[in-house]
């Protein structure tokens, strides 16, 4: 499991905010691990290079980040949630999307975004569509 978060996250400040976390496979540093900070990701998932994050570690930054209130918030269930940005990569889609449900039947609120900014792929050409690639972040 490769996932960086912000030190400063859990804390009763952040309380009510919604964590915000992107990923991907590794050999495109410093994205996303270069974007967690104060007013950025909360926290960003790395695969193996040029692979997708399994499920399990999206699921490790969710669960690391979605309780921002700490143990008393987790205990109640009261997460504000979080918001996954997901490149339009076949397997950043299957590994987010189950991890995202997984989340959810726990009790944590998730949400996703798919980024397709990818000019370089026509949208009439291919099955999966234009990729994200500099709108994720």
């Amino acid at each position: 499991v490769k996932v960086v978060l912000r030190s400063d996250w859990v804390s009763p400040k952040n309380a009510h905010k919604v964590a915000i976390i992107s990923g991907g496979g590794a050999g495109h540093e410093p994205a996303h691990a270069g974007f967690v900070g104060e007013g950025m990701l909360t926290a960003a998932v790395s695969g193996d290079i040029f692979a997708s994050p399994s499920a399990y570690s999206v699921l490790a930054a969710i669960r690391s980040v979605g309780y921002p209130g700490g143990e008393e918030q987790k205990k109640k269930k009261e997460s504000p949630g979080v918001l996954l940005v997901v490149k339009n990569y076949t397997g950043d889609r299957i590994n987010f999307t189950i991890a995202a449900e997984q989340a959810r039947s726990e009790g944590i609120p998730v949400e996703m975004v798919f980024v397709a900014d990818d000019c370089a792929i026509p949208k009439s050409k291919g099955v999966t569509g234009r990729r994200g690639i500099a709108g994720t972040c």
